[in-house]
């Protein structure tokens, strides 16, 4: 089972709110590049949010973010 709470590439908690009611969660205000979502794994897609640090770290250097998946 998929945890909503836990980021697909870390595995570390991704501290997204966006599921509680009246809450501005951090995700509201970033935007996901469209090549990191097209790397969430088949399994995680629409369940489980991307945490902050792996988006700045994606957007920071996409290539080595890259590499370091493999």
């Amino acid at each position: 089972m998929i945890n909503p709470k836990i980021c697909p590439f870390c595995k570390k908690e991704n501290n997204c709110m966006a599921d509680i009611p009246n809450n501005n969660c951090w995700c509201n205000d970033i935007k996901v590049p469209k090549e990191l979502i097209l790397l969430v794994p088949a399994e995680y897609e629409h369940k489980a949010c991307i945490c902050k640090n792996c988006i700045l770290q994606f957007k920071e250097n996409k290539d080595k973010f890259i590499q370091n998946l493999k």
